[in-house]
């Protein structure tokens, strides 16, 4: 299995390859068989570090990051054996104006622009074609209906131009941002953002008011279109700050058709578990992985008591299970292949089992992930492990620290239990005295 990893402590790009059965945190498990650094240029530093990666058509690493950039480096294919320094070479970077100070929150590949969105905080999105794999078309900068942040923005892949995103206080809006029969041959030099005027197809509604008459907040964190959309309208789902996920149909109302509170804290991640679209994965800003049926309701599982209303019983989507491993929020999440691959705070790479939720591998990369993507998701052959020796002297010092940590643990309880015992005796003794 070979991955890239993005981190919020450096400016590089981590490859990773290791096989099923690999476990750092275990000196005698299997080990990594390269853990190794790239797209390091000698100004890539924490302050632009990559926030988001996308393996363009198996050619090329799209990378946005922090300040306004956007880095793109060329994959070689390893059947050629292609020596590192020419593994992943920068072809271009897009250096994008009044960009600086704004958060990048997605990015697109948009077949029909040969080329891939990103989209920004601000309300913002950045159009860049990569039409016959060149780099001289100067990216297009759109502002969003609504002149609201936004915390998500992603594309319907049923109806090309098609899109839809929320944030804070912004409620889901459906746009059309270039009509079908658009086609890359018309994204030349000239183009410019004027050629796009997205258009709202809809506009979301919150949902009623609360059992004391009080106004829900609005959040959105993530979005997600269904595959499969109705002859009219369109079908997608929503995760929220405020720990709910909600399914909407375009052809019932503004609001949502179903809406499920499925955690206390809010949904960082969100994203299809299956092919069928009938299970999610959420992952929250504490350490909780978790996998949820969209079409089993557990119907009587959410019970609030209030004083004015009495006792409210509420629907929730059916945990099918949480994936427990980590610790911390999850920031890189990607299903394929009956895997789940996760990456956060705590450092650790893991692969876990769609149906079991165990762990089949794990590596400590000694970074914080902030997103990942998968190369390979088979085993290599077996050949003889190599491992970072940078991240092992860590892994080594993190284990020492722990053993050192459990015994300065063994021996404060061993001193309170002799406290606790020479207490005891001394409390006989006087009573013995008492009684004498």
């Amino acid at each position: 299995m070979k991955f890239l990893v993005s981190s919020n402590d450096t400016g590089v790009v981590k490859e990773v390859i290791f096989n099923r059965g690999t476990d750092t945190s275990k000196q005698d498990a299997t080990q990594p068989k390269s853990i190794k650094n790239f797209c390091s240029e000698p100004d890539a530093t924490r302050k632009n570090r990559i926030v988001h990666m996308l393996d363009y058509e198996s050619k090329f690493l799209v990378a946005v990051r922090l300040g306004g950039e956007v880095s793109v480096y060329e994959i070689n294919d390893d059947e050629y054996e292609v020596e590192d320094e020419y593994k992943y070479n920068l072809l271009h970077n897009y250096k994008l104006e009044g960009i600086n100070e704004d958060m990048p929150v997605s990015l697109l590949a948009v077949e029909e622009l040969e080329g891939v969105i990103v989209a920004y905080q601000s309300g913002k999105i950045v159009i860049i074609s990569f039409k016959e794999d060149k780099f001289d078309r100067a990216p297009v900068v759109v502002q969003l209906p609504g002149n609201k942040t936004i915390s998500d923005f992603t594309a319907n892949p049923s109806e090309a131009g098609v899109f839809a995103y929320g944030g804070e206080e912004n409620d889901v809006r459906v746009i059309r941002l270039f009509e079908k029969d658009f086609l890359a041959d018309s994204f030349d030099s000239k183009v410019t953002d004027k050629h796009f005027k997205p258009q709202v197809l809809f506009t979301a509604k919150n949902v009623k008011n609360d059992h004391l008459d009080l106004r829900v907040p609005v959040w959105i964190t993530q979005l997600r279109f269904f595959t499969e959309q109705p002859e009219s309208g369109y079908k997608f789902i929503t995760a929220t700050k405020y720990g709910q996920i909600r399914i909407y149909d375009t052809n019932h109302g503004r609001r949502p058709v179903k809406d499920y509170t499925v955690c206390e804290r809010p949904i960082l991640r969100m994203t299809f578990a299956d092919e069928d679209e009938t299970e999610v994965i959420i992952s929250d800003s504490h350490n909780l992985i978790a996998k949820h049926s969209l079409v089993k309701v557990d119907e009587k599982a959410l019970k609030t008591n209030s004083a004015s209303a009495g006792t409210i019983i509420k629907p929730v989507a059916k945990l099918l299970g949480k994936f427990v491993d980590q610790f911390g929020a999850t920031y890189g999440i990607r299903v394929g292949e009956g895997l789940l691959v996760t990456g956060g705070l705590d450092r650790y790479l893991r692969v876990f089992d769609l149906d079991t939720r165990e762990v089949i591998a794990k590596a400590y990369l000694g970074v914080e992930i902030a997103d990942l993507i998968v190369l390979e998701y088979e085993d290599e052959e077996e050949e003889e492990e190599v491992v970072d020796e940078e991240l092992l002297k860590l892994q080594q010092r993190r284990r020492r620290r722990e053993l050192r940590d459990a015994e300065e643990e063994s021996d404060e309880e061993e001193l309170w239990n002799q406290l606790d015992e020479s207490e005891e005796s001394k409390s006989k003794d006087v009573k013995r005295k008492k009684l004498h």
